[in-house]
């Protein structure tokens, strides 16, 4: 099966956030006018950096998840570039009317890191397992959503991201994430990337889930199944056009994703093909429960997100499409 700009086979394991911090200490070297705000978080080396060098350009709100995207939106319309980080499962619900009404209602250059993104959160269980980001945020109008899948691409977004003028937030998830892509691959805010090529039908996967998706490929490609996969890194504005495009020239669709397939990307796909080209849709995703504590084997398996299930419900669409 041929792969594009992947890795063979993936390459060292290490945080979304950890990759973050190595592209935010090349963006607060270069650009003076960006600053970091915490609230009960980890600065990280960029952070760390600027408390050290400037700690003028960086702010410590604590506990106060509403105040910290508040004045986010304040140093934001005096024209800096603010980069807020708390907890997602805070930040989105603790400061969601901040972040509708303060940051997206007036267009400023607010960036809202999401730390700990998702389902795959393993050791604090259901409080802090965020399943409803996804659909919470990408309703907001003005509000771009971005949801990498491994250290690259989170140093390619985290670049692009400061030099987009306007609203985005950040989807960063917990555990270590394997080295999927080349470092030269071309990334491209706002356009999906097309990892492996195949007829039979497409997987949609965003953030964590691309190495899954990718994985799950392999095996069905061992069964003569060659499947499409796109990394569906930005989930709004998404990619039209390579859906409608996968739609047409595969038949079936299966998106994958550590989120609520209610209102997730799930539903963002479903929205495209139903008003524009009708195919058989699975979502593989978080079914409208809580999280629990588990290890990010154990929480795969039972809450059906594993490669493993991600094949399957390929195998599966494949026969409806075919009836």
């Amino acid at each position: 099966m041929k792969r594009n700009y992947v890795m063979e086979p993936p390459g060292d394991m290490k945080t979304m956030y950890e990759a973050y911090n190595e592209a935010m200490l090349e963006v607060v070297k270069k650009n003076s006018d960006v600053v970091m705000l915490y609230g009960d978080f980890p600065r990280g080396a960029a952070g760390e950096f600027l408390q050290k060098e400037q700690p003028d350009r960086i702010y410590d709100l604590g506990i106060a998840e509403a105040s910290l995207v508040t004045t986010a939106a304040g140093l934001a319309g005096g024209g800096k570039i603010p980069f807020t980080h708390c907890h997602s499962i805070f930040a989105v619900g603790r400061a969601y009317n901040q972040i509708r009404q303060n940051v997206a209602f007036d267009k400023l250059n607010v960036k809202i890191v999401l730390c700990n993104s998702g389902m795959l959160l393993p050791f604090m269980g259901g409080s802090h397992q965020i399943i409803e980001e996804i659909a919470a945020l990408r309703a907001i109008p003005n509000m771009v959503l971005v949801s990498p899948a491994d250290p690259v691409e989170t140093r390619k977004i985290t670049r692009a991201v400061a030099e987009y003028a306007g609203p985005v937030a950040i989807r960063l998830s917990n555990p270590p994430a394997p080295t999927i892509f080349k470092e030269e691959y071309p990334f491209e805010l706002g356009k999906a990337v097309t990892l492996t090529d195949g007829e039979d039908a497409t997987i949609i996967a965003t953030g964590i889930m691309v190495a899954d998706s990718l994985e799950a490929a392999d095996t069905l490609a061992k069964e003569g199944i060659k499947v499409r996969l796109l990394d569906m890194h930005t989930l709004k504005p998404i990619d039209e056009a390579a859906i409608i495009k996968a739609t047409r020239e595969t038949g079936a669709i299966v998106t994958v994703e550590d989120s609520s397939i209610k209102g997730g990307l799930g539903s963002a796909v479903t929205e495209v093909t139903a008003e524009n080209y009708p195919v058989p849709v699975k979502r593989v995703g978080i079914k409208d429960r809580f999280g629990q504590s588990g290890t990010i084997a154990e929480l795969k398996k039972v809450y059906e997100i594993s490669a493993e299930h991600i094949a399957r419900a390929v195998r599966d669409i494949i026969k409806k499409k075919k009836s």
